[in-house]
Formats: C-alpha cells, structure tokens, sequence
C-alpha cells in the first residue's frame, strides 16, 4: 500500500518542480521510503513518484520507482497483487531473475515480457503506473472493483495523475474550478458520484480499465480488462457452497500474506466473524481487535467479539474509545479529507485506534452486503419495481397523487422519497440509486442545483456511469451490481483507503479478491438469494460452523459516533464556520444552505442532521483545499 504520482509534460522543470509536491502531501500513505524517477518520452519528460508504506520485502529491493535490470522498464504500484507467487513461479521458468521478493517486482516482470494483457492475470487492489521503455509508452491501470484509487488530470499538453486528488492540486497546474456536478451528487448520495470529482479538471480513472499513452501523442481511451461476468442460468446449490469455501478459504489465506503484523477488524456480524475463524486456520497469531464506544455500552460489539476471538484461538484486543477521544478524530478527520463525504469518520477513529497498536494491515469485512445480498435493498427494490409495474400505466401526475395517499402519516424525508421513486422510469436500476439517495430532488432544488441543467441524469449520476449497467440481469443480480458499483464503489471503497491510509494502515478486503467477484457476479438470484430466506444466504450455509447462534439472531449493531450531538455541542462553532464559507462559494443558495441548518437545529435527532453534516463537511472542505 502506497501513493503514487506521476507527471507528463513538455517542459522538464516544469515535471521536476511538480513532482516532488505531489509526493510530498502523501507522505501518509507511504512513511517508510520514497523515490522519483525523470525519463525522456518522445518531446516531452516523464515524472514518476512514490511513498512506499512498506508490507511485502522490507528491504531495499522494495524501492520504487522500480526498474526492471535489462529491460529499464519502470513501475510505481500501489495496492497488493495476491496472487504474486504463482505468477513469480511462471515468470522464473520463463528465465526471468528476481532480486527481492515482493508483488511490485513479480508486477515489473510479468508487464515486460507480457505486456499490457499481463493485467488480466494480477489478482488483487491495484493502481499502477507502467513506463515501458522500448516502446516509449505509459500504461495506467486500476483493479477491476475500484479497491485502489488513480485519479487523473489532462490539461493542455500535460497528464497529471495521483492516488489522491490533493496531490494534483498540489502542483497548482491544474484549474480549482469547481464540479457543480460532483457537488450535487455528493448532496444526492451522500459522495461525491465518479468519475466526477468536486474539481472540474480531475477525474476518478475507471475501474477494471487501463490506458497506454504514446509518446508520439496518439493515445485511445481506456481499454477494459474486466466487467461483470455474466450471470448463469442456473447453478447447483450444493455445487455453489462448495466453491464459495473453497474460493473464500483461499482468498483469506493469501490476504495474510504480508512482511508486518496483520490484524482483523473483528465486530459481532457474520462477515468479519468468517474471515476471521478462516484466518485462523492459516496463521497461528493473528490479532483481533473491536472498537468499542464508553458512552454508547448498550451498542458495543465487544462481548461477542470477545468470544468469538476466543473460540478462534485469537489474540484479542477491546480497544475503548472516549467521547473526547472520538470528538479529537472527527476534527481530524476533517482536515485530512481528500474528497468529502458523509460516511468514513467511523473507518478514521478505528484505523487510528488499531494503527496505534502497531499493526500495518487490518483485514475488514467489505463486500458482504454488496455480493451476498445484505442490505435492505435486497428486499425493498424487488418490492417496489412489481409495484412499479402495476402503476407504470398512469401518467407522473396521478403516480404522485398516488403516492402522496402512500405516505399518509409518515415523515417527510420518507414522503419525498416516495415522490421521487414515483416519477422514475421503475426500472430496478432507478429504484435501487432512488433507494441510496440522501437528499431528495426537491431538497437538493432548495439548494440551488438541478439534475438536467447540471447534465446529469435524473438520479444525479453522470451520464456516463450508466450505459455500463446491463439492465437484462433478474432483481438480485442487478441490484448486487448496483450497491457495488455506486454505494460501494463511490463511498465505501474510497473512505476506505482514504480513512485507512491516512493513519499508514492497509487495509485488505478479501471478500472482494478477484475469483470471489467471479464466482458470487456470476449467480443467478435464485441461488444468491431465493425467496423466503435469511439475508446473506450462502455464507450462512457454506461457514454455518463458524457461526454461532448468538450471533444469528442479534439485532443489526454498530460503531456509531454522537455527530448530531457534537453539531449541537462542541463542534457547533467548526459547523456554523464551515458553513458560512460554503454560502460563500455562490454554487449552493444560501438561504438553502441556512434552512437546512435551521432545520436541523429544531429537530437534530430527526435524519436532517445527516444533510446538515454533509453541508459542514463541505465547507469544510472547500476551505481546506483553498477553493473558496
């Protein structure tokens, strides 16, 4: 786990200068060691950088920019390659001769005598950059679900690319100009929607693409080396849960895999109470730890962590946190922001709490829900489109009316979403994004933005994040594709690595490995989820032993943080502060802006407060990043 950084322009100084502030501002993502490289590429220079937050080879043969010895190939990777031994068996048959013994170097040398279709063969989290001297090209590359970031800036002549968007802001050459259409979409979904950002000029790479960029200047768009696969027809159950052990089995074991001491996020929920019993079978240490809130006992995880660390043969840690404690991190969190969202504050105080334990690499159960069918949505989405397709006959008008009869006596957060699920086509797709909103279109027009001037759809998403969905798949599928790739990939994943490595911690999500996305995208919702059975369905099944039943029939917890208490408290001041500077930008109304904080005042324990923080974070943000 690192940051990369990378810079191509014409003029030499101008990369040289770059460079080394792009590095410099992610000295969090990688503390151990750094490196720069500067390459002619055609008429024009190539900078590379990296921080290196050292997991897998320790030594030096570790360095990047890494260059391959005969070739002068050269690499800057962030991210883990799971599956780097058996590919470092194929290349060393080939005659290829190694030095160390990390992913990076395997990375190196399969890309030089493979080429570009080698990404098709890394399993794993992965953003790299690739500098392929015989040919004079550069080739950048993202893993398939979107687990690592690369965020990217085409200005003129020049490339910038980065892991982080502060660190193309950094080099002051690219334009502040703000997104009104990240900005909407961080008010709809509560993130900022990609690729958009909140920066007009830097986009989010895509997931599951690389791109080669010629020295000559002719340079196609980004080429995909992954999708969905195609889901079957059918599938024998039994079959199905014998693969999903295997498959999941050794996805734990190689996420292991590391040079540091490796630790697990252990809750009371059945994913993390998985991983966690199947890590145990491949290493005798492993460290457990459960963040627990003083002020929040009857919410705490920590009892049933306890055992089933326990149970395991874990070495477990209960890791307490005061409101002090937890009020400190979320000022903290604040500043260290690479693009605002209103999730992640909770990921920052447990990656800062276990950091300080001394562990490098903590696995999380990320990607349950999304492939196994745990959210809420599972239930509601198919729900709602059979409704949907009872009244799709009536006109807009009378589906309002309609609703509006619905929603008789209840709130009016719940009133406005009905409103807006009516006027969409029905679609699953349309229901499901309807179903994630954090603000309502009437909410978000209050403040001054509307989805068809902003050239967004109707959902407030970018035209372009649409096509890419195919909407023939059953109910299940295609909803399990939707959390992933909009929830998942534009909130959960990015707080992830943000909140995790702004305190230097990998964190490594196996229920997301690469043969594991082939295998569960591939089931027909008939298997993943048939009717009248229990959420998460398969994993029940396929690891019912290591689930006791006390954790099968406890109520949905969670690490959850007073923040609506704090806006009312101590952090009050940094709000109404942050706010201010956003009605100072001029892209949202101020009376808008004013009105939700109102709001939230006369009701904070009502689900205002999460549009009124949303705002704060915001302003916040715009001040941080200088783009007021």
């Amino acid at each position: 786990m690192c940051g990369i950084a990378g810079i191509l322009a014409e003029n030499e100084q101008v990369v040289r200068n770059a460079l080394p502030a792009m590095t410099a501002c992610m000295t969090h993502r990688g503390p151990n060691d750094e490196g720069e490289a500067y390459l002619p590429f055609g008429d024009k220079f190539l900078g590379l950088g990296h921080r290196r937050l050292s997991i897998l080879d320790l030594s030096n043969a570790g360095h990047q920019p890494m260059i391959h010895p005969i070739t002068g190939d050269q690499i800057i990777f962030n991210g883990e390659v799971y599956n780097f031994k058996a590919l470092r068996e194929e290349l060393l048959a080939a005659g290829e001769i190694f030095r160390g013994h990390s992913d990076t170097e395997v990375m190196l040398h399969a890309l030089a005598r493979w080429g570009p279709k080698a990404v098709e063969r890394f399993q794993g989290m992965f953003a790299f950059a690739f500098f392929d001297r015989k040919n004079r090209r550069l080739m950048l590359a993202r893993d398939s679900i979107g687990i690592k970031p690369l965020y990217v800036a085409i200005t003129g002549g020049t490339v910038l690319f980065a892991s982080e968007v502060r660190a193309i802001l950094a080099t002051n050459l690219v334009d502040r100009q703000l997104d009104p259409r990240g900005i909407a979409g961080l008010l709809a979904y509560g993130a900022v929607q990609q690729p958009v950002t909140i920066f007009k000029s830097i986009s989010l790479f895509p997931p599951g693409c690389y791109q080669i960029f010629e020295s000559t200047g002719a340079t196609a768009g980004p080429t995909r080396f992954w999708d969905y696969p195609a889901v079957k027809s059918s599938a024998p159950e039994a079959e199905v849960i014998e693969s999903l052990r295997d498959t999941l089995d050794a996805a734990v074991r190689d996420h292991l895999v590391a040079d540091v001491p490796v630790g697990i996020f252990l809750s009371s929920g059945l994913d993390s109470t998985i991983l966690a019993g199947l890590a145990a079978r491949h290493t005798p240490h492993l460290r457990s730890f459960t963040v627990g809130f003083t002020d929040q006992p009857d919410m705490s995880e920590q009892a049933l962590a306890t055992e089933t660390a326990k149970l395991f043969g874990l070495e477990h840690t209960n890791i307490d946190l005061s409101a002090g404690d937890a009020e400190t991190a979320a000022g903290q969190w604040l500043q260290s922001l690479d693009q605002p969202s209103m999730d992640g504050l909770n990921v920052f105080v447990i990656s800062q709490a276990v950091r300080k334990q001394g562990i490098t690499v903590a696995i999380s159960g990320q990607g349950g829900d999304e492939l196994f069918c745990g959210y809420p949505s599972f239930r509601d989405v198919p729900r709602l489109h059979r409704w949907m397709g009872k009244i799709g006959w009536m006109p807009h008008w009378m589906r309002t009316t309609a609703g509006g009869i619905a929603g008789l006596g209840r709130s009016p957060a719940v009133r406005d979403k009905l409103k807006d699920m009516l006027r969409t086509d029905g679609s699953v797709l349309e229901l499901a994004l309807q179903r994630r909103r954090a603000m309502s279109d009437q909410q978000i027009a209050a403040l001054g933005l509307d989805a068809g001037s902003l050239g967004l759809a109707p959902s407030f998403q970018p035209r372009e994040a649409l096509p890419m969905f195919d909407r023939n798949l059953d109910e299940i599928a295609a909803i399990s594709q939707i959390e992933s790739r909009y929830y998942q990939g534009n909130m959960l994943l990015r707080d992830g690595d943000t909140n995790g490595m702004a305190h230097s911690l990998e964190i490594r999500v196996p229920l997301l490995d690469q043969r594991l996305l082939d295998l569960a995208y591939a089931l027909p919702g008939s298997v993943r989820q048939p009717p009248h059975t229990q959420n998460k369905h398969l994993l029940r099944l396929a690891f019912a032993p290591l689930l006791r039943p006390a954790l099968m029939v406890q109520k949905k917890r969670g690490f959850t943080l007073p923040i609506r208490r704090w806006m009312l408290g101590p952090l009050r001041e940094r709000c109404e502060s942050a706010l201010a500077d956003l009605k100072s930008v001029g892209i949202l109304k101020p009376q808008g802006v004013d009105a939700v904080w109102q709001a939230f005042l006369r009701d904070p324990e009502s689900p205002i407060w999460s549009r009124a923080f949303t705002l704060v974070v915001l302003g916040s943000y715009l001040r941080q990043t200088k783009s007021l």
